[in-house]
């Protein structure tokens, strides 16, 4: 079997398309995005950070696998260095197993184009992706999940994950009826609150664009994350444009900004994790690691005000992990996954740089995509 791989162009739309419909036959409900050109995070020349999509065909002209490389460039022990993303490594292999190793191709093709690669979220270290990126000799570590229960009756009535079973979920509905849920919930939130900073003492405020202030605070903040995506004014307006729902919070102390974090609160229905809930997040997040506390202290109570059930992040550095824990927030199982090809492991290695030492959260991948 000959393949070649090739970047996406509108030509092989119907190939993917059957591609596509060919994963859903066999069961799998992995899509690729049908559309070649991106109407976020464009791939032109003067963007700091773009998509690249790459598809991979056989000599009939079908498509047999697929993936997305996100450039973009990232601050390390005082410089910056260009960084990839693998983003939805899909192979025809998953539904057939003649094509199997087109997954290998696609991996070995992507890490040719950008060895310094990472991967981000895949679903847990059980997942065929993480087992193929540990065969190659990547390392690997589960982002912590934070969650906290605002409405303790509903989370319990739609949270899915452990009302699996008929049994669970009648266990589930007696805790929510009772009003054990409830007390359960303020009960593990208060074992868990560590003071956080009083948030009554700060002003936030939601921002239409960011602006020369991002960028100050980006100077300020850069040499205190052993590797972080570059968060300057130009990317941010790149990541979370104003025509899109992410909520855009400035946080200020005495009149100085100290930090900023982008949220979202988004309704679901039906929602494979979240039933019918409606959940707040923490997308992305930068301040001095000093901050952090008094950043999440502050989207907090803003979040709070919108009324969600449930408000839910991850985060890889220490400073932000410990903020969500001030902040009574849970720690939870997590089948985010951050993994960095041998070059990238090497590198940070080289730079002793820890694993509790990289600023890495959803906005980080393919974005909030499920959020």
């Amino acid at each position: 079997m000959s393949i070649r791989i090739r970047e996406y162009d509108e030509g092989l739309a119907p190939a993917l398309a059957e591609f596509n419909e060919r994963l859903r036959a066999g069961g799998n409900d992995t899509r690729f995005p049908s559309a070649n050109v991106r109407t976020w995070l464009p791939t032109t020349p003067e963007n700091p950070v773009y998509y690249q999509y790459y598809l991979a065909v056989d000599d009939q002209g079908a498509v047999r696998g697929a993936y997305i490389l996100k450039q973009q460039d990232f601050w390390l022990k005082g410089r910056s260095v260009s960084v990839g993303y693998i983003g939805l490594p899909v192979s025809e292999g998953i539904v057939n197993r003649a094509y199997a190793p087109v997954g290998v191709r696609l991996l070995v093709d992507a890490v040719r184009k950008q060895p310094l690669m990472y991967g981000l979220g895949m679903g847990g270290a059980q997942e065929r992706l993480p087992q193929l990126l540990r065969a190659f000799g990547w390392s690997s570590f589960s982002v912590p999940f934070f969650f906290r229960i605002l409405h303790p009756y509903r989370f319990f009535r739609n949270i899915v994950y452990p009302r699996r079973s008929t049994a669970a979920r009648l266990f589930a509905d007696a805790v929510a009826l009772s009003g054990l849920g409830w007390a359960a919930v303020k009960g593990l939130h208060a074992a868990w609150y560590r003071g956080a900073p009083p948030a009554n003492s700060l002003d936030c405020r939601l921002v239409d664009h960011f602006g020369d202030w991002a960028d100050h605070l980006w100077a300020a903040c850069r040499g205190h994350y052993g590797l972080c995506a570059v968060r300057d004014c130009r990317m941010l307006e790149l990541l979370y444009p104003s025509d899109q729902p992410f909520l855009r919070l400035q946080v200020c102390e005495s009149g100085k900004v100290i930090g900023w974090a982008v949220l979202l609160n988004t309704a679901f229905r039906d929602h494979r994790q979240f039933g019918q809930m409606t959940v707040g997040s923490v997308v992305d997040c930068l301040a001095l690691p000093e901050n952090a506390a008094k950043v999440i202290a502050a989207a907090t109570r803003f979040l709070r005000g919108l009324g969600p059930d449930l408000i839910v992040s991850n985060q890889s550095h220490a400073a932000w992990c410990g903020a969500f824990r001030a902040a009574g927030y849970m720690r939870g199982p997590s089948n985010f996954l951050f993994a960095a090809s041998k070059e990238l492991t090497q590198l940070l290695r080289s730079a002793n740089v820890e694993d509790s030492d990289l600023h890495f959260m959803r906005g980080d991948g393919d974005g909030p995509i499920n959020l």
